[in-house]
């Protein structure tokens, strides 16, 4: 393995990845993370300056840690196993010498044709991916590096064939030649290095950061709030292919000899062995992770009759001893020294949780203007092969009505929920918002039209915090744009601070100020249950689907949702509410329908539904 790190330190350092701790998106802007990174390169160049090897060492670590954050990027944050990366990699090389040999074009020209054709072809192989599970996507990532491997390994003109390219042309700056190997270089690499860390700052702590995450913990969340899981996942092959390029061009000019062999599946292993060992999906990540790897890799060079021994005993120490990785272990170490350690927090009590400010927030409110709103049901079927589990249901719901929905088990209540918001096809029937259909609409597209939907089992982000997974839904409607977010404009600046403190006022609305800044993850079940309306409240809904909110709940949760539901009708926001709960129904709905099999069997107002004998036959199982 070290013979693998020695033939060359560039292609190892790309290995790197990051997490989503050591300062998490949504976290207050603190001075380490903008000066740290520019202080680190700075004193290595100064460190290494006269010394050649360890000039060598430094400008190989820099061009690992571009690559790294790229493979960070997408894998870390966005879950994507792209294994590709290393094929876009030697594309950037072989494309920039290309551009400069071929048609005497400059090193800064064809650096951004480099880094163009690197994000294209990562957005050309994730197109046909759409609907592919983790598993598939890495086979297809997979497929793909084989086959253009094979193209270029017979274009003898782009890639010098079985020979390589040699005598590369270095970059010129202002008449300084910046040669491979030199101090000048290194300097050129610095820049290169100051940018990606800064751009990862950037995406780390905008909406781009928190949806990418979002697409790696809980895709189904990001089209519940109106975003393309889909487009995101073509953002992240896009910023990752470019990063994997840049990284490609800087490697080229560097060594000033490249052949297709470097850019082979042994490097792939090493950069995922950095990324591991560094922490995937942390800031840092990729930092730790290069810096790893080159100092085991130089213990082996030093005892050359253990090699293989002293690297595999460090990697095997670093795997058992760092949990998380090395930036998950010292974000844990630091959170222990200060007192901060994560655990399970309490369920709500009414103590600690009045029921009245969602409810004097919503008599407060004033209602919105223009004429009621309808969502219209009619003569909906969903079948799933043979079974039939929506049969010719009708339903009609006006913005300030909570309807509830009944039924046994396997009625069809959730199936009718998912077919109203696009998660499953309609085999018959209409559905309608304000008379225009909603048949065929992608779920996000359906949210976007006003109608937000919940789960049976809470949708939250649990690496996220509980403002941040609110602001999700605001970076939907912000309309900042990614490019806006990761250049960090003064417009995306001013939606990022209108969106938290909406997002800050809703959590105060139902009493959970104090968490704010708190993880999903530690959080009870019936906080989560609060989150989810919460963040479609961030939407501006028209219509709230709840899938049964009150399981699992305690008795006062219960009624924190019961109160909450009264609280959406009287802001004029529709609710269609499954539950299994009498008493929750009976509290919260206006009327109510009946499923069974599939079929709606009653219809009207609790009391004198729950009274008829067809339903008690079917839903209580007592038969008159």
């Amino acid at each position: 393995m070290s013979s693998t790190v020695n033939e060359s330190k560039a292609d190892l350092a790309p290995l790197r990845t990051v997490k989503r701790g050591g300062g998490r998106a949504g976290v207050p802007r603190s001075w380490p993370h903008v000066v740290g990174p520019p202080l680190i390169l700075v004193a290595a160049g100064l460190a290494t300056s006269g010394n050649e090897y360890y000039l060598h060492l430094a400008t190989a670590a820099a061009i690992a840690y571009v690559l790294t954050a790229s493979f960070n990027l997408i894998y870390g944050y966005g879950g994507i196993f792209n294994l590709s990366i290393i094929i876009t990699y030697g594309l950037g090389a072989f494309t920039s010498v290309w551009l400069e040999v071929r048609f005497d074009m400059s090193f800064w020209l064809a650096t951004v044709l480099a880094l163009l054709v690197t994000a294209a072809l990562s957005v050309l192989i994730a197109l046909p991916s759409s609907t592919l599970n983790e598993l598939f996507l890495a086979i297809q990532t997979l497929a793909f590096a084989l086959a253009l491997a094979e193209v270029l390994s017979n274009w003898d003109e782009f890639t010098g064939g079985t020979v390589g390219i040699y005598l590369i042309p270095s970059p010129s700056f202002f008449g300084t030649d910046l040669i491979g190997g030199l101090p000048a270089f290194y300097w050129l690499t610095a820049v290169a290095v100051g940018l990606v860390a800064e751009l990862m700052r950037r995406i780390h702590r905008s909406g781009v950061g928190r949806r990418l995450v979002a697409l790696r913990e809980g895709p189904r969340v990001l089209a519940s709030v109106g975003v393309s899981p889909a487009s995101t996942r073509l953002l992240a092959f896009g910023l990752s292919g470019a990063m994997a390029g840049l990284a490609g061009v800087l490697f080229a000019h560097f060594q000033l000899v490249i052949e297709l062999e470097t850019f082979n599946f042994n490097r792939l292993a090493a950069l995922l062995l950095a990324t591991i060992l560094g922490g995937a999906g942390y800031l840092y990540g990729p930092l730790f992770g290069v810096l790893a790897l080159m100092v085991m890799d130089e213990l082996s060079l030093a005892t050359s009759q253990a090699q293989d021994l002293i690297y595999g005993v460090g990697v095997l120490v670093l795997v058992l001893a760092t949990r998380g990785g090395i930036a998950g272990a010292i974000e844990r170490l630091v959170r222990r020294l200060t007192g901060r350690r994560r655990r399970p927090e309490p369920e709500l009590t009414a103590d600690g949780h009045p029921a009245t400010p969602i409810r004097a927030a919503a008599r407060d409110a004033a209602p919105p203007g223009g004429p009621p709103r309808e969502l219209e049901v009619r003569d909906l079927r969903v079948a799933f092969g043979g079974t039939v589990a929506v049969d010719d249901v009708s339903i009609a719901v006006r913005t300030g009505d909570v309807v509830g929905l009944i039924g046994p088990n396997g009625a069809g209540k959730t199936t009718l929920l998912n077919a109203i918001t696009g998660d499953v096809r309609v085999a018959g029937g209409s559905l309608t918002l304000d008379g225009g259909s909603l048949l065929g609409m992608r779920q996000q597209d359906v949210v976007r039209r006003g109608v937000g939907r919940t789960f049976q089992s809470p949708k939250v982000i649990p690496e996220l915090t509980l403002l941040e997974n609110l602001m999700i839904a605001g970076d939907a409607r912000g309309g900042a744009g990614w490019v806006r977010q990761v250049a960090n404009s003064p417009r995306s600046r001013r939606i990022e601070r209108e969106t938290r403190e909406r997002a800050l006022g809703l959590l105060a609305d139902f009493s959970l100020s104090s968490r704010a800044h708190h993880r999903a993850a530690d959080q009870p079940y019936g906080v989560l249950r609060l989150v989810e309306v919460a963040r479609n409240l961030m939407l501006d809904p028209a219509f709230i689907l709840l899938d049964e909110p009150g399981a699992g709940l305690t008795e006062f949760e219960r009624e924190e949702i019961a109160a909450t539901i009264r609280s959406l009708s009287e802001r004029q926001i529709g609710v269609v509410l499954v539950d299994h709960n009498m008493l929750l129904i009976t509290s919260a709905c206006d009327r109510v329908y009946v499923l069974d099999a599939g079929r709606v069997i009653a219809e009207g107002p609790p009391a004198e539904v729950f009274a008829r004998s067809a339903v008690r036959a079917a839903y209580l199982g007592a038969v008159e």
